[in-house]
């Protein structure tokens, strides 16, 4: 966590992410990320929580997603994406 004085705000953040692929095979990228970001000072506490799964085939891409808001610890927000592009010759 970083404290900014001027403000009183604490804000922290953590983030995993892992990549992978195989060789010549280009339809096997695939990507995970995790994000954690929190902002707080006395009287407020906020978090929010992002997950991301990028993977493909050969003819589409695939994102899976999903973004959770907290507040004082309780969920106020939830939001999940599940898309497929078309790789249209990418």
């Amino acid at each position: 966590m970083q404290r900014y004085e001027e403000n009183g705000i604490e804000v922290g953040l953590r983030t995993v992410e892992k990549y992978t692929s195989v060789a010549d095979d280009f339809s096997s990228p695939s990507g995970c990320s995790a994000w954690t970001m929190r902002f707080s000072r006395p009287g407020w506490d906020v978090r929010v929580e992002t997950s991301t799964v990028l993977t493909s085939n050969a003819d589409a891409f695939t994102v899976d997603a999903t973004l959770d808001g907290y507040e004082d610890g309780r969920r106020v927000f939830s939001r999940t994406w599940n898309e497929t592009v078309p790789r249209d010759l990418a």
